[in-house]
Order: C-alpha cells, then sequence, then structure tokens
C-alpha cells in the first residue's frame, strides 16, 4: 500500500508541476490576478457584462432552435440502426422462453416418469414386461435429470 501512495504522491506532484509550468509559461497568474482587481474595481460593470452574456446567449439558444426545421423523418431515419438490435434481442428472448419451456415440460415429463416408475416398482408381482418398462422409465428419468442438471 505504501507502494501505491508513494506512486500517487508522485503523480500529483508531476500534475502539480506540469501545471506550474503552463501558467508561468504563459504567464497566467498575473493575467488572472490583473483581472480579478479589475473585476473587484469594477463590480457594475462585471454585472452588466455577466447579466448581457447570459442574457445574448439564452436569445441565440431560443433563436437558433425555433429557426431550425427538422422533419420527424429525418430523426427517425437514424433508428433504422437500432432495429437489428431489437430484432437481436426478440430473438434472443424467443430463445430463452423457449428453453424455460422445454425445461418446464421435461420436470412434468420427469414427474410422470417418476410415478409411473414408482407404481411399477410397488406391484407385488412383475411380469417380464413390467421389469423391462422399469429399466426403460429408469433410463428415461436419469437423462431427463441429467438434462435439468445441466440446465
Amino acid at each position: 500500500m505504501k507502494i501505491l501512495k508513494k506512486t500517487k504522491a508522485m503523480k500529483d506532484a508531476k500534475i502539480a508541476e506540469a501545471i506550474k509550468d503552463f501558467l508561468t509559461k504563459f504567464k497566467l497568474k498575473e493575467k488572472i490576478d490583473k483581472a480579478n482587481q479589475w473585476a473587484d474595481a469594477h463590480k457594475k460593470k462585471v454585472s452588466v457584462i455577466t447579466i448581457s452574456i447570459l442574457t445574448l446567449s439564452l436569445v441565440v439558444g431560443s433563436w437558433l432552435t425555433f429557426t431550425t426545421h427538422f422533419n420527424e423523418s429525418d430523426m427517425l431515419t437514424g433508428m433504422s440502426d437500432v432495429k437489428p438490435a431489437f430484432e437481436g434481442m426478440h430473438r434472443i428472448q424467443r430463445v430463452k422462453d423457449l428453453q424455460v419451456e422445454q425445461t418446464v415440460e421435461m420436470t412434468n415429463k420427469g414427474k410422470l416418469l417418476k410415478h409411473e416408475l414408482d407404481s411399477l416398482v410397488s406391484l407385488p408381482v412383475k411380469s417380464h414386461k413390467d421389469s423391462l418398462d422399469i429399466m426403460v422409465k429408469y433410463k428415461q428419468l436419469e437423462i431427463v435429470v441429467k438434462y435439468l442438471e445441466n440446465k
């Protein structure tokens, strides 16, 4: 942590030095001080100039806004680039919905297989066909469980 603090301090010192060099190179500090002295001496003029500039920018901005003619179709031409993105999102959503539907379907199939398997196992006397059905349904249930575990 000390190394990080030292490097941050070194970077901060370099930045401060660069700003100081920039200010002395263009003598900005002296110019700023002179401007501040003039502003302190002429407070009314500074207020008038500030208010005038703000009003002028408001008028010019309003004039540009109200005189600019634009067409809604011009605004919507950029929307054609957005359509493929929405189509992609819709496709992803359809795939997600399909996966959810398949998972629900497999869960229901697994429950049905388990119920059938339980009923076959609970039979007191089993025929050869019952034993084969038990093995087949058990394999199917294993496949369903593996599918659901992977999802």
